[in-house]
């Protein structure tokens, strides 16, 4: 989220080679779409709207998706074993904080710059925002149930100083045909930024730039370990800025963690583990129908 998908959705569309889904964040494999359709609906999203051949290479886009859990993932290694998976990654401060602009202004409407101190960080401990920014779970999550090799990372730094290679790396992994240049209209273009999204910007407080990194900056040194050192710039970028801590700033930390989004938090966990068991119960009637309509033996998906 907030990592440039909606301009990459755009720019696929127009690859020759490559069938997108006819509208972007399908979630098909996220939540409540799954549960209203089956494998056959989500296969027709990537059919030809004239009725010819299918394109060599299909798929969507869904950000909602980095925050499924390693057992959902595998679900889906089970059924399209061959899948390939992009990934782009933002500085994680940056990131958390255009989609705290995004939730507010544009979801709820709101006057970022009215805002108060504590909804804001109430905000960065929703879990919706922490599972965003955990890399580390979301690269492992995802290469531990396809290979390393199915999974391509990119980095927001690298589509806004160079797109064109940004996006020759994705083609390169799913095998669309290269060289090919970018759309005019789409190479120095944002599609769905911040910026056009939200009437009013507001720069990171001082506070809210400590609290996330204090809050990112372990699993961001993690990331760097399992990345061999590719985002050693935002290690030690956080470093400096949680050095500058203050007291107080530690207080309403733990204030905030312990008291204030305590509550959202149990009551996030318990709704999901009852989704958990729906979902469950929901992929076990899509792979029984796809063994069936395939003719397969139980096996390919319950292993002795």
């Amino acid at each position: 989220m907030r990592c440039g998908s909606t301009w990459l959705y755009e720019v696929l569309k127009c690859h020759p080679d490559i069938q997108v889904s006819e509208f972007k964040e399908v979630d098909f494999f996220f939540m409540h779409r799954m549960m209203r359709h089956d494998l056959d609906w989500y296969e027709a999203l990537f059919r030809t709207g004239d009725g010819g051949a299918l394109r060599p290479v299909r798929g969507e886009i869904s950000p909602g998706y980095a925050r499924l859990k390693g057992w959902q993932v595998r679900q889906i290694a089970k059924v399209l074993p061959s899948l390939r998976i992009i990934v782009t990654l933002r500085h994680p401060i940056e990131r958390m904080w255009s989609q705290t602009l995004y939730s507010f202004g544009h979801l709820r409407g709101r006057d970022i710059c009215q805002v108060g101190s504590l909804e804001l960080l109430r905000q960065f401990e929703r879990p919706r925002s922490r599972l965003s920014s955990d890399y580390v779970r979301i690269v492992k999550a995802w290469s531990g149930a396809f290979g390393r090799d199915a999974l391509h990372i990119g980095f927001f730094d690298q589509l806004r100083a160079d797109p064109q290679s940004f996006v020759d790396g994705i083609l390169k992994h799913i095998d669309a045909s290269t060289p090919w240049s970018l759309p005019k209209g789409l190479a120095k273009t944002k599609v769905w930024s911040t910026n056009s999204l939200v009437k009013r910007d507001r720069d990171i407080p001082e506070l809210m730039h400590w609290y996330m990194a204090d809050q990112l900056l372990e699993p961001t040194e993690r990331l760097n370990d399992l990345l061999e050192g590719q985002v050693s710039n935002w290690v030690d970028e956080m470093r400096v800025i949680r050095g500058k801590t203050r007291l107080n700033w530690k207080i309403l930390k733990e204030v905030n963690r312990a008291m204030l989004s305590l509550p959202e938090r149990l009551a996030y966990e318990s709704y999901h583990a009852m989704l958990d068991v729906k979902m469950w119960l929901r992929w076990q009637q899509l792979q029984r129908a796809l063994l069936s309509k395939n003719n397969l033996p139980e096996e390919d998906f319950y292993p002795s």
